[in-house]
């Protein structure tokens, strides 16, 4: 019951967001947790399978060198996937963080606006204006027909 449980932890928990988009790098970085955690599995199948194929063909000498061979090249490919591991992560929580910066200063925007009205004491007496956009694409056609009937 202990090996089960210690197979259940080195899989990474299953917490999938709602958002499609969100939801298809989620899985890429969850599917790359997993193939790291568990790429033994195969290199050592490969392995298995190389010493004894070319063992059979060319002898035990042939079969070993073609398994260390195949160790070998494993384990580059596990060190390469670790280290796209390793620059998700940093990029996961890079990200994390920046969203949690513009999360706060949302926040902070909005007590500022809600904390800052005459009534409250805080504020000035002079409404705080909203910011403008003018020259909208609607605005300049509405424009051009004005100019056009006159």
């Amino acid at each position: 019951m202990n090996r089960i449980k210690r197979w259940r932890a080195s899989i990474p928990p299953w917490n999938m967001p709602s958002d499609p988009v969100q939801a298809i790098w989620w899985f890429l970085r969850w599917f790359l947790q997993v193939l790291v955690h568990f790429f033994w599995l195969p290199i050592l199948i490969m392995v298995i399978y190389e010493v004894y194929s070319n063992g059979l063909v060319g002898g035990i000498f042939n079969g070993l060198v073609s398994g260390i061979v195949t160790l070998l090249v494993g384990m580059l490919v596990w060190a390469a996937l670790y280290a796209v591991l390793f620059v998700v992560n940093i990029g996961t929580g890079i990200s994390r963080a920046v969203s949690d910066v513009k999360r706060m200063q949302q926040q902070t925007e909005f007590l500022r606006q809600t904390y800052s009205s005459p009534f409250m004491g805080g504020g000035s007496s002079v409404p705080k204006e909203d910011r403008v956009v003018e020259g909208t694409i609607t605005d300049l056609d509405e424009e051009r027909q004005k100019r056009r009937r006159e």
